[in-house]
């Protein structure tokens, strides 16, 4: 287990967290850029001196600012994936994955078994004579991936790991990564600005922004009871304030959301928070037959693809996201501008307080 629990004034704004995590769970800190999300993983490294807290790896003392314990950062054997990885390019990709055990005064033997199973968890044995130069990006992150496990740490500190990857790169290295992840079972924090990286690795999810925690948990409480909108949208849910009055159609408690009205599935009354996930929104380019109530006639502002899948986002009296498949996107032929209806089902809407 890691106890996290540090304070730093920050030229922007004071960084004040506080979390745990428990052997074997991938924790992902989303947040912004520039909200502190780095800062905490220099902390735990002990790149970084916090001015006040206590870090706690299983049983050890990593740091702790009343009893004057500051472990310096070889002596933590942490493994730490960097944005940029951080690799030497004049090094083969042996000598890359090696270079973090040279301080264990491992044997040559020790130090050769180490490397060999590290490579061979992310599927490099056959690269290790080459030099960073000549691989992909997806390469070098298992490289970098790969001197960190070699370490075998009770903890993995990943940051932003696809961030230097393009789009399509992206994708096929998501699903490599968290491969390895499972197989090595080690704790992980991992930093990141995307929600789909947070809701695909995280086990716990620490929403971070400026400096602040602003919601803590695992990815199902997360989507279905996002605190704020901020929340929301780095989740990717669809997140309202509302009313809900007294009328009722056909046993369905009408909501209204600014100009607009909704109808779901409560007998609570007054003020509530409301979210959907963009997959429980239904696009078609006519008004849907039948009885659906919740219809909304949108125009398409924005469309993202990731992977097979396709994010519309839509101006209407109620702006929501919905989530698509690329087939379904080349079916409705669909482009920024287009009109399109958006359906919900009052039993997909989720209220809370």
């Amino acid at each position: 287990m890691i106890f996290v629990e540090a304070q730093k004034a920050l030229r922007e704004f004071n960084l004040s967290v506080a979390f745990e995590a428990e052997a074997g769970e991938t924790l992902v800190i989303i947040g912004p850029s520039g909200c502190g999300k780095t800062t905490t993983l220099n902390i735990i490294s002990g790149l970084l001196r916090p001015d006040k807290g206590r870090v706690v790896l299983d049983d050890r003392t990593l740091f702790d600012s009343s009893a004057e314990i500051d472990v310096p950062v070889d002596k933590r054997a942490i493994g730490y994936v960097f944005q940029d990885f951080a690799l030497f390019p004049h090094l083969s990709v042996t000598d890359n994955v090696a270079y973090g055990l040279s301080c264990r005064k491992m044997s040559k033997q020790q130090t050769a078994e180490r490397v060999d199973w590290a490579l061979e968890m992310v599927g490099l044995k056959e690269m290790a004579h080459r030099k960073p130069p000549l691989l992909s990006g997806g390469e070098k992150q298992r490289v970098a991936l790969a001197r960190a496990i070699a370490l075998d740490s009770p903890l993995l500190l990943l940051d932003e790991p696809l961030g230097a990857l393009d789009a399509q790169t992206r994708q096929s290295v998501r699903g490599e990564l968290r491969a390895v992840l499972k197989k090595v079972k080690r704790m992980t924090i991992m930093v990141t600005h995307d929600h789909v990286d947070a809701l695909t690795f995280g086990d716990k999810i620490c929403v971070l922004d400026k400096g602040e925690i602003i919601q803590f948990g695992d990815k199902h409480e997360l989507l279905v009871r996002p605190r704020c909108k901020f929340v929301a949208e780095l989740t990717g849910a669809n997140f309202f304030e509302g009313t809900i009055s007294s009328l009722r159609h056909h046993g369905l408690a009408a909501v209204r959301v600014g100009d607009s009205t909704l109808y779901v599935a409560t007998e609570e009354m007054g003020d509530t928070l409301l979210s959907f996930y963009p997959s429980d929104v239904t696009l078609g380019l006519n008004p849907p037959t039948g009885s659906a109530v919740n219809v909304f006639e949108s125009r398409v502002s924005e469309i993202v693809h990731f992977g097979d899948r396709v994010r519309v986002s839509l101006n209407s009296s109620l702006p929501m996201v919905a989530e698509i498949t690329a087939d379904s996107l080349t079916a409705l032929n669909l482009r920024e501008g287009s009109r399109v209806f958006a359906s919900l089902k009052a039993t997909a809407i989720r209220t809370f307080r």
